[in-house]
Order: C-alpha cells, then sequence, then structure tokens
C-alpha cells in the first residue's frame, strides 16, 4: 500500500530541518544532493502531496540521498519491501538443472507476486511444508519438487 501522506510528511519535515534560519531546504536544493536519481519535479510533487506514492527503487535511494535519512526510512515510509541483501541457496542447489532452477524461481516469483499484492490483513505467511521450520525443508518436500521438476521437463506441467 502507497502511504502518500507519509511520504509527504517525511519530506516537509525533512526540507525544513535542513534548512536555515531563512526557512525550509529548497527543493531544487534537496534535488541537487539525490546525485540525478529523483527529480526536482517528483520531490515537487511529493512535498505537495500530489505524487501518486509509487517510487521505484532508484527513487527512493535519490529521495534518501536528498534527504539525508536512512533509504530502509524512505522504503518503509513508501510502504515497500526493505531489502535484506542477496539469498543466496545451500551449496546442494548447484546440482538442480535448469527445468528445476526454473520451478525454484517460479515459488519465488509466486511468493513475491503474493506479496505485491494490496492485502488487507496483516496475516504472517504460514508455511505450508510439513517442517518448514527446518533448515532446507522435508524429504517429502523434496521428493515433490523431485516430481514437479521431472513433469517439467516432460513438458507435462508448464512453466508458470
Amino acid at each position: 500500500m502507497k502511504r502518500v501522506g507519509d511520504l509527504q510528511q517525511l519530506v516537509e519535515r525533512r526540507l525544513r530541518e535542513l534548512g536555515d534560519h531563512r526557512g525550509p531546504m529548497p527543493t531544487r536544493r534537496a534535488a541537487a544532493r539525490s546525485q540525478g536519481k529523483v527529480s526536482y519535479e517528483t520531490l515537487r510533487l511529493l512535498k505537495i502531496g500530489q505524487h501518486s506514492g509509487a517510487i521505484s527503487s532508484e527513487v527512493a535511494e535519490g529521495l534518501a540521498l536528498a534527504l539525508d535519512v536512512p533509504l530502509e526510512t524512505v522504503l518503509e515510509v513508501a510502504g515497500q519491501r526493505i531489502p535484506l541483501g542477496p539469498f543466496v541457496l545451500p551449496k546442494r542447489a548447484e546440482t538442480l538443472t535448469k527445468a528445476e532452477r526454473a520451478v525454484v524461481l517460479s515459488v519465488v516469483d509466486a511468493i513475491l507476486g503474493a506479496a505485491a499484492a494490496d492485502r488487507t490483513s496483516s496475516e504472517p505467511l504460514r508455511s505450508v511444508a510439513k517442517d518448514a521450520g527446518r533448515s532446507g525443508g522435508t524429504r517429502v518436500g523434496a521428493r515433490q519438487a523431485d516430481a514437479t521438476a521431472r513433469r517439467v521437463r516432460k513438458g507435462h506441467d508448464p512453466l508458470r
């Protein structure tokens, strides 16, 4: 969910705080601090509450630079996910075939797609694997993934 009002408040507050005895920091000066990642017009529209609130990761980085706040603050206020860094699969995943890797990526895409949808409840995602708390899943889950990958390789189960 995009929180336009929260972004507007953040921009207005930080421009006031970064200003001096003459008043808030000018919007053009703040945009110049962003190293070209956020335009004057985007910053101006956010400041007056006329922006949609949908910002790219590059604009979020620019806002963080322009307003001298952590990137995480901008992402949180904008209602976006905060990246945790690279997601590295265990060493044993190197043996996956191209088709099996495609299945893994389709699961990741499904999770991200579901998270991007506007959720009305703040209910946390629940595990569907039997022993999902255990790192690496279960033997049953591994067999099911293997069977799915075989079906994909044979063309019986098209990739989504």
